[in-house]
């Protein structure tokens, strides 16, 4: 579904709104966000889902919670209304996640050219998903992950790729 989206400079200040499906076709840089689910305080363990067979964009691709703010959005309402519809499909979003802002990044991956909001979230479950938008969701080691990554990059949405890489250099200790 299109929808019109806010786009934003390279300084991401709003500069106007343009139909998403424009801003990927012109590279105009707009905005998402992508929530890193971990089953516990260890950060050990990340939550992967499978994209559901309908969708239009990556279908059956790997990924991460992640997705383009709405209209008049800020990063954190459209987080927490991405999480809302991929994993918490006709249920209410716990109130004790507690979102914690990790960083920005401006990315071109995925034929999306925006700056995204990387929030970490602690939450071992359960989950609802989305038939539309979520095949599986499952806990994995995130070093299992991330090998995994670049072994079968192919099954793995850019944008995770990217965001999951930017994870590890600023927050996994070698």
């Amino acid at each position: 579904m299109d929808e019109i989206v806010d786009i934003v400079d390279e300084n991401d200040n709003l500069v106007g709104q343009e139909l998403k499906s424009k801003c990927h076709a012109n590279k105009i840089l707009h905005r998402g966000a992508a929530i890193l689910i971990f089953k516990d305080e260890s950060f050990k363990e990340i939550l992967i889902q499978k994209r559901s067979l309908k969708k239009t964009v990556k279908p059956g691709k790997l990924s991460i919670p992640a997705g383009h703010l709405s209209l008049g959005e800020n990063y954190f309402t459209g987080a927490k209304r991405e999480l809302q519809e991929e994993l918490f499909h006709k249920q209410k979003l716990p109130s004790r996640l507690k979102f914690e802002k990790l960083f920005k990044i401006k990315k071109f991956a995925d034929n999306d050219y925006e700056f995204n909001v990387v929030y970490r979230i602690i939450y071992p479950g359960p989950f609802f998903n989305d038939p539309e938008e979520v095949e599986d969701s499952y806990f994995e080691d995130i070093n299992e992950t991330l090998s995994k990554v670049k072994k079968e990059s192919r099954e793995y949405t850019e944008t995770t790729i990217l965001l999951l890489e930017e994870y590890k250099q600023r927050f996994i200790k070698k």
